[in-house]
Order: C-alpha cells, then sequence, then structure tokens
C-alpha cells in the first residue's frame, strides 16, 4: 500500500483521496483508498475472532462495490438485517446460499477486492461456518 494511502486515518478521507486520485490519472491509488476504506470501517468494530472479521470486511467490500457499480453511496441495508438477526458468520451463509451475488463479483475484482469476497471468507473460515452450522 502506498504511504500517503496507508496515513489516511478516516474513511470518509479514503473516499475523497480516491476520488481524487481518480481524477489525477492514479487509478492504483484510488482502488488502495477504496481498500483502505473498507479497513477502516470493519476496523471500527470488535469482532469475537478472526472469521468475524473477515465477514465485516467482506460486508463493508460488498457495499464499497454496489457503490462503486451504482455510481453513489449504498449501503447493504438487507445484509445488515441479516446481520443483526443472524449474526455475522450467519449472515454471510444465508447470503451465500441465496446465489444473488454473481453480480458483485467483477466488481469486487475491478476494485482488487476479490480475496474480500463472501464466497473467499467462507473458503478461509470454513471450519468457523461449520461449527455455527452443528
Amino acid at each position: 500500500m502506498h504511504e500517503l494511502v496507508s496515513r489516511i486515518n478516516d474513511p470518509a478521507l479514503c473516499y475523497v483521496f480516491a476520488r481524487n486520485a481518480h481524477r489525477n490519472g492514479h487509478p492504483e491509488l484510488a482502488l488502495q483508498a477504496h481498500r483502505r476504506a473498507v479497513d477502516l470501517r470493519a476496523a471500527q468494530h470488535e469482532p469475537a475472532t478472526e472469521a468475524e472479521a473477515a465477514a465485516l470486511r467482506a460486508i463493508y467490500a460488498y457495499e464499497e462495490a454496489l457503490s462503486y457499480g451504482k455510481g453513489r453511496r449504498t449501503r447493504a441495508t438487507g445484509t445488515w438485517q441479516l446481520v443483526n438477526r443472524h449474526g455475522l458468520l450467519g449472515a454471510l451463509r444465508k447470503r451465500l446460499s441465496s446465489g444473488k451475488l454473481e453480480d458483485v463479483q467483477p466488481l469486487l475484482a475491478q476494485l482488487g477486492m476479490e480475496d474480500y469476497s463472501f464466497e473467499a471468507v467462507y473458503a478461509a473460515h470454513r471450519r468457523d461456518f461449520e461449527a455455527l452450522a452443528a
């Protein structure tokens, strides 16, 4: 990560930086700023496990992909409702089983956040998801 991006400590400033970087011909810095914003937003919570931390990053990356695709800030309202009802891992499991995430994968790839996808989190923390199902 570039030093300028790593010094940003507020997600809102990451979005301003990304917009300016893109406008000034530095799309790679804009992508890093979007990723930093996801990390900072996820860090505002206190997850109990590493799997929950990864789930938070995945949800915020999902919101970032939706926002990037629509051109305006978009919240994953339905996903957050699932989190409130079923917890972080339960919500991710339900979103994965719904099968409605195919349209977001290309956007996550454009943003360089494939490793923050719901599928990647599930693959990395399969035991935690299986323990939840049991």
